[in-house]
């Protein structure tokens, strides 16, 4: 991917687990924590946690729980994953999240142009049959956000946390919706312009 101009939007979303610098890879470079914070909180670069969901309240982002809700409320209903069975029985598989991600924005911008980004150190490349998106191994997104090839610039060193979090063990982590991430959505929603109809 090039450092171009582009016209799409980019939605990233992260794993956490050998994929973010709380829990790295034991071989690989894992993506600092400190660099999700930054997007996250001091751009209006969407970042969501897509695997394990310690990563909401460890970068304070929203996850998939946020985007099951937002979707009820576009759709009035419950969202309908292709894989009826979950993981651990608390989340949908990997694939199912993602797509879930997809069609929020999708559905709730439909003239609007994504590039969906998913970092994680599982392969879902073959996501990109399915619709824009472009998987990284975590080490890759590094090498690329470093080198300059990613669509955004490294944060700088002061801006953020590089060092990992306690790994966090409760299963239902303590989470506030960031509202710089959601807002547009839940703005949307609340009111549709006629040329979203």
């Amino acid at each position: 991917m090039s450092n171009h101009e582009t016209t799409e939007r980019i939605v990233l979303c992260f794993d956490r687990d050998s994929t973010v610098s709380v829990n790295p890879h034991p071989e690989h470079r894992a993506v600092p924590i400190g660099w999700l914070q930054a997007w996250a909180h001091e751009t209006e670069i969407p970042v969501w946690a897509t695997g394990n969901q310690h990563l909401k309240s460890e970068a304070e982002i929203p996850g998939l729980a946020e985007a099951e809700s937002l979707w009820e409320n576009y759709a009035g209903e419950e969202y309908l994953y292709e894989n009826s069975e979950f993981e651990n029985h608390i989340k949908p598989r990997r694939r199912d999240g993602l797509r879930l991600i997809q069609d929020l924005y999708e559905e709730t911008f439909p003239n609007e142009d994504f590039q969906f980004v998913v970092v994680d150190d599982a392969d879902v490349s073959d996501l990109s049959d399915e619709g824009p998106w472009v998987h990284y191994f975590p080490w890759g997104f590094v090498e690329a956000v470093e080198s300059g090839e990613f669509h955004f610039e490294e944060p700088p060193s002061d801006a953020y946390r590089n060092e990992g979090v306690p790994f966090n063990s409760t299963d239902s982590p303590d989470f506030d919706v960031r509202e710089q991430t959601v807002a547009e959505i839940k703005k949307k929603l609340c009111t549709p312009t006629n040329s979203d109809k």
